[in-house]
């Protein structure tokens, strides 16, 4: 049985497609307490400019990847409880546009360039997707500034959803470029590795 969510959420500052720190609350809103417990993946395959439907079932939504509204893919659970679910674009405009806080994050960041890390000095500014994604982005126009002037969330890939409070501490590290186009940082919460979030350059 598969159930489809149509999901409103604006556009994030002056970007012409919609940010997927908004993909990322509004999915996790939508799912709500039929979210498992346990790993959290979320993968971008294009930009979505048009507001999109969310769907979830507990079978393989593979079917799906061949559609040409599909833009991501997403699996949430363990291999015993799983929910896998897929973002299409609908035909659906984006009417809304809202403040984008990636500024306050960057000016909260601490950077040590020789171990290509970025600490949050200042944990409550914004929310904890917000945090992840503008605090990578942030040690990826420090350290690879010579690659790209601009970087897009593609994936995460986490232990669980982000808990709904920001942690004391936050910190990414730069751990792997491929090609000068894909990167893969990890996130530490408090000090323990929570996941990855892997970053992408424009095509």
């Amino acid at each position: 049985m598969m159930s489809r969510y149509p999901l409103e959420l604006p556009f994030r500052g002056e970007r012409s497609y919609l940010h997927g720190t908004d993909l990322y609350q509004s999915v996790v809103g939508a799912v709500g307490d039929d979210l498992p417990q346990g790993p959290f993946s979320m993968m971008f395959h294009s930009l979505l400019r048009q507001a999109p439907d969310l769907i979830c079932s507990r079978e393989s939504l593979r079917q799906w990847r061949e559609d040409p509204a599909f833009r991501g893919e997403l699996r949430f659970g363990s291999a015993e409880n799983t929910l896998h679910a897929v973002l299409l674009e609908s035909d659906r405009p984006v009417t809304e546009r809202k403040l984008c806080n990636e500024n306050e994050v960057a000016a909260a960041a601490e950077v040590d360039e020789s171990a290509k890390t970025a600490k949050l000095l200042h944990p409550r500014i914004g929310v904890p997707i917000e945090q992840v994604v503008f605090l990578n982005k942030h040690l990826h126009l420090k350290l690879l500034p010579h690659l790209s002037p601009k970087w897009l969330f593609a994936r995460l890939e986490l232990e669980s959803s982000l808990p709904p409070v920001c942690a004391d501490s936050l910190e990414v590290v730069l751990k792997q470029v491929l090609g000068n186009r894909f990167t893969r940082s990890d996130i530490l919460l408090d000090g323990k590795r929570y996941g990855t979030i892997s970053f992408s350059t424009p095509q």
